[in-house]
């Protein structure tokens, strides 16, 4: 069984990399979709720079966390979201 798990993000530049580091410690069969939503504060840049073993998504301009996981749900192929 494979878990998806998804992290909208926006403007954590501070946090996000300590985020998904954590989630990748996590001893099970994953899948990472990190969906940045419109950042300005660079958080953008760190994702691509940072991007190996996850699936990251961009959306042009904030709009919510509800748009952040309509973003990624077509991406998942977890059993597990």
């Amino acid at each position: 069984m494979k878990l998806t798990v998804i992290i909208p993000v926006f403007n954590e530049v501070g946090t996000i990399l300590k985020v998904i580091e954590r989630v990748k410690a996590v001893p099970f069969d994953k899948e990472i979709i990190v969906v940045d939503d419109g950042s300005t504060d660079g958080t953008a840049r760190i994702l691509e720079e940072n991007k190996q073993g996850l699936k990251v998504l961009f959306n042009e301009k904030n709009s919510g966390k509800g748009a952040a996981i309509r973003t990624a749900i077509p991406q998942i192929t977890g059993d597990v979201v």
